[in-house]
Protein backbone atom coordinates (compact mmCIF):
# COMPACT_ATOMS: atom_id res chain seq x y z
CA UNK A 1 0.00 0.00 0.00
CA UNK A 2 1.16 3.28 -1.16
CA UNK A 3 0.38 6.72 -0.19
CA UNK A 4 1.19 10.30 -1.48
CA UNK A 5 0.52 13.58 0.31
CA UNK A 6 0.16 16.26 -2.33
CA UNK A 7 1.16 20.06 -1.87
CA UNK A 8 -2.33 20.56 -1.78
CA UNK A 9 -3.39 18.25 1.48
CA UNK A 10 -4.36 15.77 -1.03
CA UNK A 11 -4.17 12.49 0.43
CA UNK A 12 -4.11 9.43 -2.26
CA UNK A 13 -3.66 6.07 -1.46
CA UNK A 14 -3.23 3.40 -3.95
CA UNK A 15 -2.38 -0.67 -4.04
CA UNK A 16 -1.37 -2.46 -6.87
CA UNK A 17 -1.07 -6.43 -6.02
CA UNK A 18 -0.65 -6.91 -10.42
CA UNK A 19 2.83 -8.14 -9.76
CA UNK A 20 1.79 -11.23 -7.65
CA UNK A 21 -0.45 -11.92 -10.38
CA UNK A 22 1.85 -12.04 -13.08
CA UNK A 23 4.31 -14.29 -11.11
CA UNK A 24 1.10 -17.41 -10.60
CA UNK A 25 0.63 -16.58 -14.20
CA UNK A 26 4.03 -17.15 -15.07
CA UNK A 27 4.06 -20.41 -12.85
CA UNK A 28 1.19 -21.42 -14.28
CA UNK A 29 2.64 -21.61 -17.91
CA UNK A 30 5.58 -23.23 -16.68
CA UNK A 31 3.67 -26.13 -15.45
CA UNK A 32 1.80 -25.82 -18.49
CA UNK A 33 4.93 -26.77 -20.29
CA UNK A 34 6.15 -29.01 -17.91
CA UNK A 35 2.84 -31.17 -19.28
CA UNK A 36 2.89 -30.64 -22.65
CA UNK A 37 6.44 -31.73 -22.91
CA UNK A 38 5.23 -34.67 -20.80
CA UNK A 39 2.44 -35.48 -22.85
CA UNK A 40 4.37 -35.13 -26.32
CA UNK A 41 7.69 -36.38 -25.36
CA UNK A 42 8.51 -37.73 -21.77
CA UNK A 43 5.34 -39.80 -21.28
CA UNK A 44 5.94 -39.91 -17.50
CA UNK A 45 2.18 -41.35 -16.35
CA UNK A 46 -1.29 -39.87 -16.50
CA UNK A 47 -0.79 -38.84 -12.15
CA UNK A 48 1.71 -36.77 -12.68
CA UNK A 49 0.44 -35.18 -15.94
CA UNK A 50 -2.59 -34.68 -13.23
CA UNK A 51 -0.85 -32.97 -10.99
CA UNK A 52 0.94 -30.51 -13.23
CA UNK A 53 -2.61 -29.49 -14.58
CA UNK A 54 -4.26 -28.84 -11.17
CA UNK A 55 -1.15 -27.07 -9.67
CA UNK A 56 -1.55 -24.87 -13.06
CA UNK A 57 -4.96 -24.62 -12.56
CA UNK A 58 -4.44 -23.51 -8.57
CA UNK A 59 -2.22 -20.80 -9.82
CA UNK A 60 -4.41 -19.34 -12.35
CA UNK A 61 -7.49 -19.35 -9.18
CA UNK A 62 -4.46 -17.53 -7.35
CA UNK A 63 -3.73 -14.93 -9.70
CA UNK A 64 -7.92 -13.94 -10.13
CA UNK A 65 -8.07 -13.68 -6.51
CA UNK A 66 -5.42 -11.95 -5.20
CA UNK A 67 -5.78 -9.31 -8.49
CA UNK A 68 -6.51 -6.19 -6.87
CA UNK A 69 -5.90 -2.77 -7.41
CA UNK A 70 -7.28 0.13 -5.20
CA UNK A 71 -6.90 3.66 -5.70
CA UNK A 72 -8.95 6.46 -2.95
CA UNK A 73 -8.35 10.27 -3.26
CA UNK A 74 -8.97 12.43 -0.26
CA UNK A 75 -9.73 15.52 -1.44
CA UNK A 76 -10.01 18.81 0.98
CA UNK A 77 -10.39 21.07 -1.23
CA UNK A 78 -13.83 19.43 -2.40
CA UNK A 79 -14.23 17.54 1.43
CA UNK A 80 -14.91 14.28 -0.83
CA UNK A 81 -13.39 11.05 -1.38
CA UNK A 82 -13.15 9.55 -4.51
CA UNK A 83 -12.34 6.21 -5.15
CA UNK A 84 -12.27 3.00 -7.61
CA UNK A 85 -11.47 -0.76 -6.98
CA UNK A 86 -10.57 -3.91 -8.77
CA UNK A 87 -10.96 -7.17 -6.64
CA UNK A 88 -10.69 -10.67 -8.90
CA UNK A 89 -12.98 -10.02 -11.96
CA UNK A 90 -15.41 -7.15 -9.62
CA UNK A 91 -15.05 -3.39 -9.90
CA UNK A 92 -16.49 -1.01 -7.65
CA UNK A 93 -16.39 2.60 -7.52
CA UNK A 94 -17.68 5.80 -6.10
CA UNK A 95 -17.24 9.49 -4.59
CA UNK A 96 -18.18 10.08 -0.68
CA UNK A 97 -18.32 13.55 1.22
CA UNK A 98 -16.27 13.88 3.97
CA UNK A 99 -19.25 14.32 6.32
CA UNK A 100 -20.62 11.15 5.55
CA UNK A 101 -17.15 9.17 7.07
CA UNK A 102 -18.13 8.31 10.37
CA UNK A 103 -14.79 6.73 11.20
CA UNK A 104 -11.68 5.11 9.96
CA UNK A 105 -11.42 1.58 10.97
CA UNK A 106 -7.69 -0.56 11.56
CA UNK A 107 -9.37 -4.26 11.22
CA UNK A 108 -7.23 -8.08 11.49
CA UNK A 109 -8.08 -11.03 10.18
CA UNK A 110 -9.31 -13.57 12.22
CA UNK A 111 -6.75 -15.41 14.08
CA UNK A 112 -4.16 -13.45 13.33
CA UNK A 113 -1.01 -14.34 15.02
CA UNK A 114 2.34 -13.50 14.89
CA UNK A 115 3.36 -10.49 12.39
CA UNK A 116 0.10 -8.08 12.16
CA UNK A 117 -1.87 -7.99 8.96
CA UNK A 118 -4.40 -5.25 8.27
CA UNK A 119 -6.71 -3.44 6.45
CA UNK A 120 -8.54 0.02 6.40
CA UNK A 121 -12.17 0.71 6.21
CA UNK A 122 -13.99 3.28 6.25
CA UNK A 123 -17.58 3.26 7.41
CA UNK A 124 -19.74 5.92 6.81
CA UNK A 125 -22.53 7.63 8.91
CA UNK A 126 -25.65 4.76 6.75
CA UNK A 127 -23.58 1.87 7.80
CA UNK A 128 -21.86 1.43 4.88
CA UNK A 129 -18.32 -0.41 4.93
CA UNK A 130 -15.97 0.23 2.38
CA UNK A 131 -12.57 -1.07 2.71
CA UNK A 132 -9.72 0.36 1.10
CA UNK A 133 -8.30 -2.99 -0.02
CA UNK A 134 -10.12 -6.16 0.36
CA UNK A 135 -7.14 -8.41 1.25
CA UNK A 136 -5.19 -7.63 4.70
CA UNK A 137 -1.67 -6.57 4.15
CA UNK A 138 1.27 -7.23 6.56
CA UNK A 139 1.99 -4.30 8.56
CA UNK A 140 5.26 -5.11 10.67
CA UNK A 141 6.58 -1.42 10.20
CA UNK A 142 3.04 -0.45 11.28
CA UNK A 143 2.71 1.44 7.79
CA UNK A 144 -0.78 1.04 7.50
CA UNK A 145 -1.75 2.44 11.09
CA UNK A 146 0.27 5.27 10.06
CA UNK A 147 -1.34 5.74 6.91
CA UNK A 148 -5.14 5.39 8.91
CA UNK A 149 -3.65 8.28 11.25
CA UNK A 150 -2.93 10.80 8.12
CA UNK A 151 -6.72 10.06 6.76
CA UNK A 152 -8.07 10.64 10.19
CA UNK A 153 -6.29 14.20 10.37
CA UNK A 154 -7.43 14.93 7.11
CA UNK A 155 -11.12 14.40 7.87
CA UNK A 156 -11.05 16.14 11.37
CA UNK A 157 -12.11 13.03 13.31
CA UNK A 158 -8.72 12.89 15.72
CA UNK A 159 -6.36 15.32 15.49
CA UNK A 160 -4.24 13.06 17.66
CA UNK A 161 -4.84 9.75 15.95
CA UNK A 162 -4.55 7.39 18.70
CA UNK A 163 -5.00 3.86 18.98
CA UNK A 164 -7.99 3.77 21.84
CA UNK A 165 -9.86 6.24 19.29
CA UNK A 166 -9.95 3.05 16.62
CA UNK A 167 -10.69 1.13 19.46
CA UNK A 168 -14.17 3.28 19.83
CA UNK A 169 -14.96 3.41 16.73
CA UNK A 170 -14.76 -0.58 15.86
CA UNK A 171 -17.12 -1.24 19.76
CA UNK A 172 -19.30 1.25 17.75
CA UNK A 173 -18.88 -0.59 14.27
CA UNK A 174 -19.85 -4.12 16.42
CA UNK A 175 -15.94 -4.84 15.72
CA UNK A 176 -15.54 -5.71 19.10
CA UNK A 177 -13.07 -9.10 18.48
CA UNK A 178 -10.81 -6.40 16.61
CA UNK A 179 -11.11 -4.20 19.58
CA UNK A 180 -9.32 -6.55 21.72
CA UNK A 181 -6.72 -7.20 19.10
CA UNK A 182 -5.91 -4.00 19.02
CA UNK A 183 -5.72 -3.65 22.55
CA UNK A 184 -3.35 -6.63 23.03
CA UNK A 185 -1.18 -5.28 20.67
CA UNK A 186 -1.13 -1.18 21.52
CA UNK A 187 -1.03 -1.92 25.58
CA UNK A 188 0.25 -5.52 26.17
CA UNK A 189 -2.67 -6.77 27.78
CA UNK A 190 -3.91 -10.09 28.15
CA UNK A 191 -6.67 -11.13 26.47
CA UNK A 192 -9.43 -11.12 29.67
CA UNK A 193 -7.79 -7.52 30.35
CA UNK A 194 -8.78 -6.72 26.92
CA UNK A 195 -12.00 -7.77 26.77
CA UNK A 196 -12.49 -6.09 30.29
CA UNK A 197 -11.15 -3.12 28.68
CA UNK A 198 -13.75 -3.35 25.84
CA UNK A 199 -16.42 -4.09 27.89
CA UNK A 200 -15.66 -0.83 29.99
CA UNK A 201 -15.23 1.28 26.88
CA UNK A 202 -18.35 0.14 25.29
CA UNK A 203 -20.82 0.71 28.37
CA UNK A 204 -19.29 4.28 28.20
CA UNK A 205 -22.23 7.13 27.25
Amino acid sequence: MNVDQRDDGTIVVTYDSVGLTRLMLAASGVLLIVAGYDVFIGARGTERLVGLFGAAATCVVIAIVFLERAWFRFAPDTRSVTWRRRWALRQRSGSIPFGSIQSVLVERPMGDEGTPSRRITLRTTDGQEIPITVGYRPDADGTVLQIASRIRVLLGHDADATHLHNVRALIAAGKAIDAIRILREEEGLSLLDAKRRVEEIGDLP
